[in-house]
């Protein structure tokens, strides 16, 4: 028992190293690229530039000091969930600053979902499917994201945690976990679908399990969103006040279907060009990638609650329209994970792997130099 707990620290603790490691040697190396040097002060302004002020991240250091407002520019602030600036806030008491506060807090994030997802795989497979797991995450193409001031870091320690809850059938801790992510972001609340699938094929299922106390708590998740509609209510009397921010500028986001912003991408690519593999092309590029592994993982009979989770997240991410965040959403589509992992060793996993590794530094070069990748 004592050597198993052992093996499983160390397995931890390389799952941190690697997963952290590999990002930080994107950096070092767009450092020798951009400079011919490497030090370690370079490396800290390096993180100061890139991975606390790019895209959203000041907004989210606003929300952190000031809370909501509703006067002024930064009243548009409201359309981020509270939870993530509501720990840059605390942990901003003993960092005294913010920008690190959401950085550790991003860094913390991401390390404690490599280990889930570690965990979660493992749960059906072996330690080379999750390893597999953990690697594809870290080479996920925009997977700089997860270390920066923003709540991917955060939201996929969430929801892996979530998913993993459902997974061991403990309801109570994946409706407290689900009802944070659901307070991290939009997406969370979408654990709901995958929560009451557990739940149905347990009650009704062979063994027909009676009902429980613990069961109600699945009930947390959508109340996490509930309680963001709350505060936009207290604020402006409107508990959707925040979709009318979120149409207006500067993200100018409205509903539509998924074939009206898929074409909508497809003209953004080609009215600016230079945009157009960074972001627009990208997007269209993964949405029907994550489709196409979907569909993989219905003909594997990979487990429906992921697929469910996995369906309703990228039908629920391309309904916004003029969307400019797409790379950074689906890194959070966890399933694409899970289903790729348990590929068999043999030329389609090495070369997804080759694949993954070389878009990986590509667009991890590309952001580190200050292109507009969202």
């Amino acid at each position: 028992m004592i050597q198993r707990l052992k093996k499983r620290w160390l397995d931890w603790l390389l799952i941190l190293a690697f997963a952290l490691g590999l990002h930080y040697l994107a950096m070092a190396l767009h450092l020798l690229m951009e400079s011919g040097s490497f030090s370690f002060g370079q490396l800290g302004s390096l993180i100061a530039g890139r991975l606390m002020e790019p895209g959203d991240a000041t907004r989210y250091i606003d929300v952190a000091q000031h809370g909501y407002v509703t006067q002024g520019e930064n009243m548009i602030n409201l359309v981020f969930y509270p939870l993530y600036p509501l720990l840059m806030r605390w942990l901003g008491w003993l960092t005294f600053s913010l920008p690190l506060a959401g950085v550790i807090i991003s860094h913390v994030g991401y390390g404690i979902a490599s280990i889930l997802l570690y965990e979660l795989i493992l749960l059906d497979g072996d330690r080379r499917q999750a390893w597999d797991g953990v690697l594809l995450m870290a080479l996920y193409p925009f997977s700089m994201f997860a270390l920066g001031v923003f709540t991917e870091g955060l939201f996929l320690a969430l929801s892996i945690g979530c998913l993993y809850a459902l997974r061991k059938r403990n309801f109570l801790a994946a409706g407290i976990v689900g009802f944070l992510a659901a307070m991290t972001r939009t997406q969370g609340m979408l654990l709901f679908f995958p929560a009451v699938y557990e739940w149905v094929t347990l009650r009704f299922g062979p063994k027909k399990e009676k009902l429980h106390w613990r069961n109600a708590f699945l009930l947390l998740i959508p109340v996490g969103f509930g309680v963001y509609l709350c505060i936009n209510a207290a604020l402006w009397g409107n508990c959707f006040q925040f979709l009318k921010f979120e149409a207006g500028e500067p993200w100018y986001q409205s509903t539509q279907w998924v074939g009206a912003n898929i074409a909508q991408h497809f003209s953004m690519g080609q009215n600016y060009p230079g945009l157009a593999w960074i972001i627009y092309y990208a997007q269209i590029v993964l949405y029907f990638w994550v489709l196409a592994v979907l569909a993989y993982g219905v003909y594997k009979k990979e487990r429906m609650a992921y697929l469910l989770y996995g369906g309703v997240y990228l039908g629920f991410s391309y309904l916004s329209g003029w969307m400019i965040s797409g790379g950074r959403y689906m890194l959070c589509c966890v399933p694409v994970y899970i289903i790729l992992a348990k590929l068999k060793d043999g030329p389609a996993r090495r070369f997804l792997l080759l694949g993954a590794g070389m878009l990986f530094v590509l667009y991890s070069l590309l952001y580190l130099r200050g292109y507009a990748i969202m």
